[in-house]
């Protein structure tokens, strides 16, 4: 049961376009390497987008658009600190090595056949307005880099002991429960990994259920009219299903949820608190296979069917012990990466350009 694979960091790729009028602006240099702006705003554009993506949250608050841009530039300082020390130490990089990472990548663009793959790939590299062969040095790139890392940091990462997975997993069971006293004595980043995956272990173990809807809109401010309108349609689509038609057919077809019409009016998981207040209490009390009434929400009405229901589990320590002992190497492994790049920072040349700077 691999859970946990991704706390510690996601992967950014292909970047996003740059605006033309600063292509040959500098924004840092690295021991002379010059970072240029262009560079810069595709690495930011990427990052902003992911974070649109998988952190919302994040950039509703105050201060968070200077933050990221600050991230992104320290990241491609760091990252060019590592590839020069990869270049100082004579990495290198075959181009068997190369094309096979590269073959990789094409394939992540297509479940299909290779020359729908390349199809995609080719047009990815035209959207980003990148060639071939500058895609191909950046992969070398990225490459040596890692072929550093796992020379130099990964000999340093040990093996969590049994000893220090137990205790993490206390540690966890402390946060399930509600109890944050144990992060009192940690770091920020201990404490937002831990919380993190606390958060992680407890949906495994709450009770879940698997839910599908028909909904017909019927927001709160809508005309009367219209609400009796909505409210007479879901009434005459829950007497079709008892007929005996086809909740997936009449989701899809009627359904004003897109995203879950498509899918046959599939809602996935659910945990309390995910579902409005006044379907939550109605679908966590019904039995599987069992097709509601309209009911009402601030948003319209809902038809809901009880796919699958699983009751809450208690945590047990060898179902997880895998995926604890995973999660401290990865955190072991960062500490040890950021400690190689810090000292790599002490000894370079690093100089960050402003707006002001170069006007």
């Amino acid at each position: 049961m691999k859970i946990i694979n991704n706390l510690l960091v996601f992967i950014l790729f292909l970047t996003g376009l740059a605006n033309a009028r600063v292509v040959n602006k500098i924004i840092a240099k690295v021991n002379g390497q010059a970072i240029k702006f262009s560079d810069y705003e595709k690495n930011k554009n990427s990052v902003l987008a992911q974070y649109q993506q998988f952190l919302p949250d994040f950039l509703s608050k105050a201060g968070a658009k200077e933050e990221l841009d600050k991230k992104v530039l320290e990241q491609m300082i760091d990252d060019e600190l590592l590839r020069q020390e990869a270049e100082r130490r004579k990495i290198k990089v075959y181009d068997r090595e190369l094309d096979n990472a590269i073959d990789e990548i094409k394939g992540r663009f297509a479940k299909a056949g290779s020359a729908q793959s390349e199809e995609l790939f080719s047009r990815e590299l035209e959207k980003q307005q990148m060639t071939y062969g500058e895609f191909r040095e950046k992969i070398r790139r990225q490459l040596m880099s890692r072929k550093l890392i796992d020379r130099v940091i990964a000999p340093k990462v040990k093996k969590p002991t049994e000893e220090e997975i137990k205790n993490y997993y206390q540690k966890i069971l402390h946060l399930i429960k509600n109890d944050t006293s144990t992060l009192k004595e940690m770091s920020e980043e201990e404490s937002q990994l831990l919380t993190t995956a606390a958060a992680k272990f407890k949906e495994l173990v709450n009770e879940r259920i698997r839910l599908s809807h028909i909904f017909i809109k019927a927001p709160e401010d809508a005309p009367f009219l219209e609400k009796t309108k909505a409210f007479e349609k879901a009434k005459e689509i829950k007497k079709r299903l008892e007929k005996g038609e086809d909740f997936e057919e009449l989701a899809e077809k009627y359904s004003q949820d897109k995203e879950s019409a498509a899918k046959g009016g599939d809602l996935g998981y659910l945990y309390r608190g995910m579902l409005p207040e006044e379907l939550e209490k109605d679908a966590f009390s019904m039995r599987v296979g069992k097709i509601s009434g309209p009911i009402k929400s601030k948003f319209g009405y809902h038809i809901i069917k009880l796919q699958e229901k699983r009751a809450r589990r208690k945590l047990k320590y060898n179902l997880v012990k895998d995926d604890i002992s995973q999660l401290l190497s990865s955190s072991k492994f960062t500490k040890e990466l950021l400690a190689f790049v810090k000292q790599l920072r002490e000894k370079a040349d690093i100089k960050i350009f402003t707006e002001e700077s170069q006007n």
